[in-house]
């Protein structure tokens, strides 16, 4: 009975022996499968995001103006030579109107026509609401069949200026980015949302229909999947086989299993494991990077693995049985090495490892770590060592070159004027800062709370502290302000611009740059008060050359106040008068009298020295200011003055002064420009009219010889002057007035002849 029954149990172990290694193997199909099948999904997604990095960087150069449709036509048309499983690449516009398309070879798409497939439609609706790439639904074409498009959006800032578009074929993306070792092993094919097979490598079927793989694939996704199947080359005898030789074994084996089962079995099983253990280790050694090598307590090498013999440069038969000194100890470091070695056979070593200097065959030194382990025989016994060897040149190349880089950029950053320091956005902790901020604020001001380190000049957290804490970390780096401030204890004036920036643990922080700007303040005071005192020079100068004409003027009403004053004297004396006749002539004679003090009140206002005072101002009360100034020396040279400035002009946020002098300025240049001009021909003429929203425009035109071309380009530049006794300031004072009030001055030709001098001042805010 017991013969039989052990016969049974060893036919049906070896069944199912037989049916563990076919689901074995099986099991290391489906992972090798499933391994590639990764492998190539993971290309498939490299292709794809190679693909949309070169359209987001082609779409940057777009927005930025860098490339126009002749660079986008080479560009394209490169990527596509080296790219064949894209079928074109096209750029629409804003409505989703195709400017431009490069296929390699004629295809249905033509610039200016619409992508009106529906499924195009929709995924350019969705780029246009979003900043990132975003893929279409599948959709047949009817030169590449199923087909889906990436759509990569082009924004300056904002504002969306349209689309590129790359087209996928889905046969092309297997035919192109598979590689042939896989399409020749594995039945690849892509299938729809509905199931629909939109295309495949190979139109032979598995034969082996279990051994299949299946993903989704997105992006792009919509409903895409991934579908692998094994070719197989196992036939059916294959299969059979085993079992037949195992049946045929069986019975074989029938008449001797009575007397050598109990040791054939312990015999197969001892020595099956043996080998899958010898298998496993060799494999397992000769895979590994680390060198191995096997000592015994007298030093001898007696084992080495393929790494060490690679890392050395010498065969196994050169190490195998050597002893100290052995050949790949360098010569300078023998002493290092026998002590080393001295250690490890009296059981020394240092758990850490320790690091030596190997030398190749070929002379090289590199820098290794050893690890030591003790090994034992089967009695318990120490045999000896084993050693992990590990080659750390370029891992000591590489912290050697990150201090020296770390070094230089400290050293760059502590040589810098300006003050630089990191702060936490959750802490305000200082976590970086230079030699210039440590002089300012301190040299224990890393640690420390940013705010009280920096409390004598920093601007309001709460301008920008709750947005930036919100900032993620792809939205770096991030501008939060630039103002320019004083510090409150050494009085020095700090430009500061700060922003948001990504730390190097991969948090958002907050990275400030002081830079003195007290010389350069100082600097602009010093030129305020010089433009000042030049400005009140130039009035000055002005009512000289003009004192004569106001002489004149004045010379008048007081000849009129004294002819009406002895008129009425000699009727008193005579007592020949009439009480409403003298008072006629006495008011004549008070608004003769208040004709003067206006005179003379314009001009005394027009060269004192005050403080600029914005305020509303009105551009026709400044004309009629300036005519009353000019129009004598306008009289005296024969022009004409035209006034066009309508009533409803909206008030001008100006200093009155200031403007007054801008318009004289250009009303007396227009009248010396027309010295030559014919007597009939000399008009100037001044306007206002309103321009934009913001600002005023004021124009002086004369009929004067224009400027020449040569001469515009300095006309506003200090001390640079057409005129024989001119001293060049007077457009230059003009201009920075006018940019004091944050307006622009320019002149261009009139047409007919002459020159029109235009400048711009705000309008009073609302």
């Amino acid at each position: 009975m017991m013969p039989t029954v052990a016969v049974g149990a060893f036919i049906l172990a070896m069944i199912a022996l037989l049916w563990l290694l076919q689901k074995r193997e099986f099991d290391q199909q489906m992972a090798a499968l499933a391994r590639d099948v990764q492998w190539t999904e993971q290309t498939l997604r490299l292709h794809l995001q190679s693909d949309q990095e070169f359209l987001q960087e082609l779409a940057r150069e777009v927005a930025d103006g860098r490339v126009g449709r002749a660079g986008f036509d080479d560009r394209a048309a490169q990527n596509l030579s080296i790219n064949p499983h894209l079928s074109s690449i096209a750029w629409v516009d804003t409505r989703n109107a195709i400017l431009d398309a490069v296929t390699p070879a004629s295809d249905e798409q033509h610039p200016g026509d619409p992508l009106a497939r529906a499924e195009r439609v929709q995924a350019f609706a969705a780029v246009r609401n979003s900043d990132r790439p975003v893929y279409s639904k599948l959709f047949v074409s009817q030169r590449d069949g199923p087909t889906f498009e990436s759509f990569v959006p082009i924004r300056r800032g904002a504002e969306f200026l349209g689309a590129l578009v790359a087209t996928y074929p889905v046969s092309g993306m297997l035919r192109h980015l598979v590689p042939a070792w896989f399409s020749e092993k594995y039945h690849l094919s892509f299938t729809g949302a509905d199931n629909r097979l939109l295309a495949e490598n190979s139109t032979t079927r598995p034969r082996d229909a279990g051994l299949n793989y299946s993903l989704n694939f997105d992006p792009p996704g919509n409903g895409m999947r991934l579908n692998v199947a094994a070719f197989g080359a196992e036939t059916s005898l294959s299969r059979t086989l085993p079992i037949v030789l195992i049946i045929g074994l069986s019975l074989l084996v029938i008449w001797s299993l009575w007397s050598l089962r109990s040791n054939l079995a312990r015999r197969v099983r001892a020595e099956d494991a043996l080998r899958a253990e010898s298998n496993f280790r060799t494999a397992m050694e000769e895979s590994m990077p680390t060198g191995m090598q096997a000592v015994d307590m007298r030093g001898r090498i007696t084992y080495v693995n393929a790494a060490l013999c690679k890392m050395v440069g010498l065969a196994p038969e050169h190490l195998i049985g050597a002893t100290s000194p052995f050949p790949y100890w360098s010569q300078e470091d023998l002493a290092e090495h026998e002590q080393s070695l001295r250690q490890s056979l009296a059981g020394e070593a240092p758990r850490g490892g320790s690091e030596l200097r190997f030398c190749r065959s070929n002379g090289e030194r590199f820098d290794v770590r050893v690890y030591e382990a003790p090994l034992v025989d089967a009695d318990g016994r120490q045999a000896g060592w084993m050693a992990s060897i590990h080659d750390i040149t370029e891992q000591r190349r590489a912290r050697a070159e990150l201090e020296t880089s770390h070094q230089r950029f400290m050293t760059v950053l502590d040589g810098l004027d300006a003050a630089i320091y990191v702060a936490s956005l959750e802490t305000d902790e200082i976590l970086f800062a230079n030699k210039a901020f440590k002089n300012i604020y301190g040299f224990d001001a890393v640690g420390r709370d940013c705010w009280q380190v920096t409390s004598a000049c920093h601007p309001d957290p709460a301008r920008f502290i709750a947005a930036a804490r919100k900032l993620a970390p792809h939205q770096t780096p991030f501008e939060l302000h630039d103002v320019e401030l004083q510090n409150s204890i050494n009085g020095h004036w700090y430009q500061l611009r700060e922003r948001a920036i990504q730390w190097v643990d991969g948090r958002v922080v907050r990275m400030e740059i002081a830079t003195d700007i007290t010389d350069r303040m100082n600097m602009e005071e010093l030129n305020s008060q010089q433009l000042e005192r030049l400005q009140q020079t130039s009035r000055l100068i002005t009512m000289g050359e003009m004192a004569s004409s106001l002489a004149h003027e004045l010379n008048q009403p007081l000849a009129a106040i004294a002819n009406y004053n002895m008129g009425c004297v000699n009727r008193l004396r005579t007592n020949d008068f009439k009480p409403d006749e003298l008072l006629a002539a006495m008011q004549k004679s008070s608004a003769q009298a208040e004709r003067a003090g206006k005179i003379i009140r314009r001009v005394r206002d027009f060269v004192k020295k005050s403080e600029p005072n914005r305020s509303a101002v009105h551009i026709a009360e400044i004309v009629e200011e300036v005519i009353g100034f000019a129009e004598i020396e306008a009289r005296t040279a024969g022009v004409r003055i035209s006034v066009s400035v309508p009533d409803d002009l909206p008030a001008a946020y100006a200093d009155k002064i200031m403007i007054e002098q801008v318009v004289l300025n250009l009303v007396k240049n227009g009248i010396e420009a027309m010295h030559d001009t014919p007597r009939r021909e000399r008009e100037l003429a001044i306007s206002a009219r309103a321009n934009g929203t913001d600002f005023l425009e004021v124009n002086v035109a004369d009929r004067g010889p224009g400027i020449a071309t040569e001469q515009s380009e300095r006309l506003f530049a200090p001390f640079y002057t057409t005129k024989p006794e001119g001293m060049g300031m007077g457009l230059n004072i003009c201009r920075s007035i006018v940019e004091f009030h944050h307006g622009r001055l320019w002149t261009v030709d009139r047409s007919g002849g002459g020159s029109v001098f235009s400048f711009t001042l705000p309008l009073m805010p609302r």
